[in-house]
């Protein structure tokens, strides 16, 4: 058995290389496979990645890594930015408690 699919980013101009696995039966496997190459810039995805690593206040629940936050900071140039959440760690001293998130932020390649 033989599952095809097309992946595809942008307008349609990039097409993912061929996957050949025995462990995808499915389509909603080989869609699950073809998404992962697409977003993961280790797997040569078409991205630039920038890790940054974040200093804030702790105001509550850690933030999980592998999940996506949404970060607006004028210094930095970024206005609602998505970054993927890499690690998070806490500092408390007698007069605060602060959160470092190392993040990573992905960035398309232009292709003009």
């Amino acid at each position: 058995m033989s599952v095809i699919i097309k992946c595809t980013r942008g307008t349609g101009d990039r097409e993912g290389p061929s996957i050949n696995d025995a462990l995808i039966v499915t389509e909603n496997d080989a869609v699950k496979r073809g998404k992962r190459w697409l977003d993961d810039p280790s797997q040569g995805a078409y991205y630039l990645t920038k890790k940054r690593t974040l200093k804030v206040p702790h105001k509550g629940a850690s933030i999980i890594p592998r999940t996506w936050i949404t970060v607006t900071d004028g210094k930095l140039g970024l206005s609602s930015q998505k970054l993927k959440v890499k690690g998070y760690t806490i500092s408390i001293t007698p007069a605060s408690v602060w959160a470092t998130i190392e993040t990573e932020q992905y960035e398309e390649f232009s292709t003009t």
